[in-house]
Order: structure tokens, then C-alpha cells, then sequence
């Protein structure tokens, strides 16, 4: 898994915090892990699915296979919950389901 770089001369707008699996290391499918983060009662999303592949750029005679650099993006990322209120305790929580489910 990767977790987000930051240069220490910019800050963060705390907007969204993505990983990215390393699905070449693991034994589950992209799937089964945000499946499995989402049973465990974490609201993790997945962003951004590819523009190339909405229904109206498809019509325009994009396809799959065009952008491989977007679409592998959106085969690894997860966007794991990020906002003002998260607590510590939340926090751990995310981080411990993470752990397990990446084992």
C-alpha cells in the first residue's frame, strides 16, 4: 500500500485521503479490500472513476484502454474517510481494519 506524499512546503486541504494497493503484493482483488473496509462499518469511497469511461465520452468513441495510466490509477486507489470531526479513536479504528484486511 502507498499513502500520500506531501512536499513539507505546501499544506493539505484535508479534502481526501487516498491509498494505493499494491495488488501485485496482495491476494485480494481491488474489490474484496474496499468491500471488506466497507463491511467493517468505514465509509471508504473510490475516486476517480476514469472520465474516458462515463457514458458520454464513450459515445464520443472513447474506450478502455485509452488512458491505461487513469484506469490503473482507479484499479488501485481507495479514498478512506477524511474530515474535521474524525477522532483519534476513528482514526485508529480505519487504521487497525486497514491492517487486518491487507494481511
Amino acid at each position: 500500500m502507498t499513502t500520500p506524499w506531501q512536499h513539507p512546503d505546501t499544506y493539505s486541504a484535508y479534502h481526501l485521503y487516498v491509498i494505493k494497493l499494491k495488488l501485485e503484493e496482495l491476494s485480494k482483488t481491488h474489490k474484496t479490500v474496499f468491500e471488506e473496509i466497507r463491511s467493517a462499518g468505514i465509509n471508504a469511497n473510490l475516486h476517480y472513476i476514469p472520465v474516458h469511461t462515463q457514458p458520454y465520452y464513450k459515445k464520443l468513441g472513447f474506450k478502455i484502454g485509452d488512458f491505461p495510466e487513469a484506469e490503473k490509477y482507479y484499479r488501485q486507489a481507495i479514498s478512506l474517510p477524511l474530515y474535521y470531526s474524525l477522532s483519534e479513536q476513528e482514526q485508529d479504528y480505519v487504521i487497525q481494519v486497514l491492517k487486518e484486511v491487507l494481511q
